[in-house]
Parts: structure tokens; C-alpha cells; sequence
């Protein structure tokens, strides 16, 4: 039972991980196609100017995905020390490689939660410009 658990465990990682690189490049791939091909000119109320608040709003759920990813990667050192801290009998380590884990788990919470809510107000603010930009 024990081995099933680590198995789907490890495939849920395997998958999550997965996701996250591939948000990240897409986020980055929109990111340069929107600094190649969108129209740019002086800051004001104009579509232009949405233009670039639609790249910067992408640019930072870029970089909250890195974020996820490195707090991810975090997450798992921090598991590995509680994990060896609870089979050594050492206290110290096993609290502080608990508090650590649960810490950068938080931290990977939201990370998710801005990087989601970016990539989608940034897809609006893209459908907003384009329609501004044609009427």
C-alpha cells in the first residue's frame, strides 16, 4: 500500500514539475512575442500604453512560475532534511527541516495563485488592446 502511495506521490511531482516548465516557457515565449510585435509608443491613455501593461503583467507571472519552481525545488531539499532528521532521531533538523518545508510549501501556494492570475489578466488585457486597437 505504502509503495503505491510513493509511486502515485512521485508521478504527481514528476507531472506538477512538468506543468510548471511548461507554463514558464510559454509565459516567456509571450513575453517575446509581445516585445517583437506589439505596437509602442509614447505612455498615456492610449492602447499602446496597454500594450506594454499587458508585457510587464506577463513579465511577472514569468516570474512568479520561476518562483514556484525554485521554491518547489526548496520544498523537496527542505523534505529530504526532515525525512533523514525523523530516521536519525535528531530533533533540531527535524523541526527545522519541518518549519522549512511547510514554509517554502506556503511560499509554492502562492506563487501558483499570482502566477495563474496574472497569466490570465495578462490574456485579457492582450484581447482588450487588440479590440481597443482595431476600433
Amino acid at each position: 500500500m505504502m509503495g503505491q502511495v510513493t509511486e502515485l506521490h512521485k508521478a504527481y511531482l514528476e507531472a506538477s514539475s512538468k506543468a510548471d516548465h511548461f507554463l514558464l516557457g510559454a509565459i516567456a515565449a509571450a513575453c517575446a512575442y509581445l516585445a517583437q510585435s506589439n505596437p509602442y509608443g509614447k505612455l498615456g491613455l492610449n492602447y499602446e500604453t496597454l500594450f506594454l501593461v499587458d508585457l510587464v503583467v506577463l513579465a511577472l507571472a514569468g516570474y512568479f512560475a520561476h518562483r514556484r519552481i525554485e521554491n518547489t525545488v526548496q520544498v523537496l531539499k527542505y523534505n529530504a532534511t526532515y525525512i533523514q532528521a525523523q530516521n536519525s532521531g535528531d530533533p533540531v533538523a527535524f523541526h527545522g527541516g519541518k518549519h522549512l518545508a511547510q514554509k517554502y510549501a506556503d511560499r509554492t501556494s502562492v506563487d501558483y495563485n499570482l502566477r495563474n492570475c496574472l497569466m490570465a489578466v495578462g490574456f485579457i488585457l492582450y484581447v482588450v488592446a487588440k479590440v481597443c486597437g482595431a476600433y
